[in-house]
């Protein structure tokens, strides 16, 4: 049964709601409360029945129903309360002069009417036969999970009333039916006991495809569930982080060959600028320029190019024309896509190396970054970075950690900035550990390695890093290392002085 009102339309079978032809992610509570009040549209309903209808079993306050009720008149885009009506002193109303039974929701073809955000449904999980505690708790996991992924604003989650009517109803493939009701994953989970816990195995599946995105098996103890459930959110989260490129881009099929092609560049330039080696900065660049020939207003190639700029002017060493145009090239691409997470961090790290004085934008910037995405580990990383540069290297590292976390196999640069995290909060054995770890060293990153070992008290391993750094630059003197530095805290420049003097930089021969 499905039914209209204005420009939207709930199924109540599916459990979807649309409007203007999109789905709209719906908290389970709140499609419980709008499916009870379209049940009985025309009835003045009591806050007790009300409660008892969506809450059944459990003791709800009437917060909780407020609050319900605004989610609900928001998600229908009812802002005037003409369709959910208070009624004073006695409950509320739902009446609408238009209603349609058993017809099908327009523009429910595959591709038609689809939100730009990739979709995940979260399919209810399997659980061994008679285990009823195990099915409540895992039931209440999925519900947990799919609140928990609709807080990441770059991915739709499906309704959890959808999910778990797709898993219960479906009559064929249920990557088919997923993809017809919008969902571009399915995440699906099966449980088994382990002595006082369990045993999950979690899979996400690209449902067009049917390719394995990402899989990860947990045994934890049953009191663990809650650390369980925000686990397998991030990691999804993580894992859609990765896909999510395509998935749009499939979103906006029928597409032209050009903006296809321009697409294709753009993941290249991308690739090439998060690996290493002689010249893969100029190749990249040069990728880019060839998807914004195709897609001019490709606000991620916009913003892009722009850090490939920044990365071959060599950072804050850049000519100050070059930080300028990366600046403005930034800023262009927020105006092509101003929810662009990646555009906000790219423009911050534009910022930051004009210098000190931009931090206060840079750090705006970041915070758009993480709001748009929080679940973005690169993100999370360089604003960790941000953070100890201004002086508060304990939250710059719980932020890196946080971001190690979510993305175990990421690139190098990683290191330096958990380094420079753990010298700023005077870790420096740690910090010594961090920096010894990136692959290949700048000089500037050797000098950094010496200073947190002649700071440890390990003169012989300080003064081994510097012949190492002054073997690849031996004219770069304290004094340049210390003018380039992006600490805003005199405090910690002093600091990494005193350990390259200590160290003897300007006095040990390369």
């Amino acid at each position: 049964m499905s039914q209209q009102f204005g420009n939207a339309v709930i199924d109540l079978e599916l459990g979807t709601l649309r409007r203007d032809g999109e789905i709209v992610p719906v908290r389970p509570k709140t499609f419980d409360l709008l499916a009870f009040l379209i049940r009985n549209s025309g009835r003045v309903l009591g806050k007790d029945e009300l409660l008892q209808a969506v809450w059944p079993g459990i003791i709800a306050t009437e917060d909780s129903l407020t609050q319900c009720i605004r989610d609900a008149r928001k998600s229908i885009g009812d802002e005037a309360q003409a369709l959910i009506r208070t009624v004073p002193r006695r409950g509320y109303l739902f009446q609408v002069a238009e209603t349609r039974a058993n017809d099908q929701p327009p523009q429910m073809a595959p591709q038609a009417g689809r939100a730009a955000e990739p979709m995940v449904a979260i399919l209810p999980f399997s659980v061994e036969a008679g285990d009823t505690t195990g099915r409540v708790l895992f039931d209440g996991a999925v519900e947990e999970i799919t609140n928990a992924l609709s807080c990441f604003k770059t991915v739709a989650v499906l309704a959890r009333h959808s999910a778990f009517m797709l898993a219960e109803h479906w009559t064929e493939d249920i990557n088919a039916t997923a993809l017809r009701l919008g969902a571009d994953y399915i995440a699906e989970g099966s449980v088994e006991s382990a002595g006082d816990g369990y045993s999950a195995r979690v899979v996400l599946t690209e449902t067009i495809s049917g390719r394995r995105v990402w899989i990860q098996n947990f045994t934890f103890a049953r009191g663990e569930i809650f650390a369980f459930q925000k686990t397998v959110a991030q990691r999804i989260a993580m894992a859609l982080v990765a896909n999510i490129e395509s998935a749009v881009m499939r979103r906006s099929q029928p597409a032209s060959a050009a903006n296809v092609e321009a697409y294709l560049y753009l993941l290249r330039g991308m690739a090439l600028l998060r690996s290493y080696g002689e010249g893969v900065n100029e190749e990249a660049r040069g990728y880019l320029l060839k998807a914004l020939e195709r897609d001019p207003n490709s606000g991620l190639a916009h913003a892009y190019l722009a850090l490939a700029d920044l990365i071959i002017g060599g950072y804050s060493g850049a000519p100050r024309a070059v930080l300028d145009q990366a600046r403005d090239r930034a800023l262009h691409a927020i105006a092509l896509s101003p929810d662009e997470g990646r555009c906000h961090r790219i423009l911050a790290l534009t910022l930051l190396y004009r210098g000190c004085d931009e931090y206060d934008a840079a750090e705006k910037h970041l915070a758009r970054a993480l709001d748009l995405n929080p679940y973005d580990a690169d993100t999370l990383a360089q604003t960790g970075y941000f953070k100890a540069l201004r002086g508060d290297g304990e939250a710059g590292l719980a932020l890196l950690d946080q971001a190690i976390q979510l993305n175990r196999m990421h690139p190098s640069w990683y290191y330096f900035d958990r380094g420079v995290a753990l010298f700023v909060a005077g870790r420096y054995r740690e910090a010594a550990t961090s920096f010894s770890s990136l692959p290949r060293k700048s000089v500037w990153q050797w000098a950094r390695l010496a200073a947190c070992h002649a700071l440890d008290g390990d003169t012989e391993k300080a003064r081994a890093c510097v012949r190492e750094g002054r073997a690849l630059d031996s004219g770069l003197t304290m004094a340049e290392i210390l003018a380039d530095l992006r600490l805003e805290c005199a405090e910690d420049c002093e600091r990494l002085r005193i350990g390259l003097e200590r160290a003897g930089w300007d006095n040990t021969p390369a």
